[in-house]
């Protein structure tokens, strides 16, 4: 469980990063980079890709709360919404799911507020990430480093429990 909640924000970041493409009906997507090789993967740079899932936590839970709401508004279950979004975004499950009209107009009108609240999320993320001094780029290759190399990954696990030991102790 916990390695899950270590992992999560690497996949938001996927998340948001194509979520705001997929909204943006995948305008203008640069060519996604290929992972370092964990030979590439400095120290230092996971210490920086840990300061940068850190800086935006409170960013994300916020947006994740200002979603729901969104959706909720208009009377539909988060859940729900999911299923949905997942069917369109996997050729394989969109047979799977039918959707309603009612649905299909809900997200026509909840769109524009969810691509403003992941834009957001978007800017405070490239925000996060230059303040480390990290490209967007060479952040994404990190990540996928991260998600593809099992010992670049444990790297990152033990860095960031490090990190969230020494901010216990500081409080």
């Amino acid at each position: 469980m916990k390695k899950l909640v270590r992992y999560s924000f690497v996949i938001i970041l996927g998340a948001v990063l194509s979520t705001a493409t997929a909204f943006a009906q995948q305008q203008q997507m640069p060519p996604q980079p290929e992972p370092l090789s964990p030979e590439e993967v400095t120290d230092e740079q996971l210490e920086m890709v840990v300061n940068v899932s850190e800086a935006v936590q409170g960013l994300q839970k916020e947006a994740d709360m200002q979603m729901r709401e969104v959706i909720a508004e208009e009377e539909m279950e988060y859940s729900r919404f999911q299923q949905i979004m997942m069917a369109q975004q996997n050729p394989q499950m969109a047979g799977q799911v039918n959707v309603t009209e009612d649905e299909k107009q809900t997200l026509q009108k909840v769109q524009p507020k969810l691509q403003e609240i992941t834009m957001k999320v978007q800017q405070g993320y490239m925000t996060a990430i230059q303040d480390e001094g990290l490209s967007p780029q060479k952040f994404q290759q990190i990540a996928q480093a991260i998600q593809a190399h099992p010992e670049v990954a444990k790297r990152f696990e033990e860095i960031k429990s490090e990190s969230a030991q020494e901010s216990g102790s500081d409080g």
